[in-house]
């Protein structure tokens, strides 16, 4: 695997683990806080910007709010 596909794999990765935690925690806490009701469909962009190489790539999804007691 080349050092280039290697950077990218490890970008990805460090991507997926922290949005995971981050998104987890803001849905948690908007469910705890009344601001989203347990269970709620919630829709989400991602955006990723290379701006050196005028890249732009957008992810759109429905996340689900975790019920009360998660």
């Amino acid at each position: 695997m080349s050092a280039s596909e290697m950077a990218m794999r490890k970008f990805l990765k460090q991507l997926g683990v922290t949005g995971h935690q981050k998104l987890s925690d803001a849905l948690a806490e908007a469910v705890r806080s009344g601001a989203v009701a347990p269970g709620a469909e919630v829709p989400v962009t991602a955006t990723i910007d290379i701006g050196a190489l005028q890249f732009t790539h957008v992810v759109t999804a429905t996340l689900q709010a975790p019920d009360a007691d998660d």
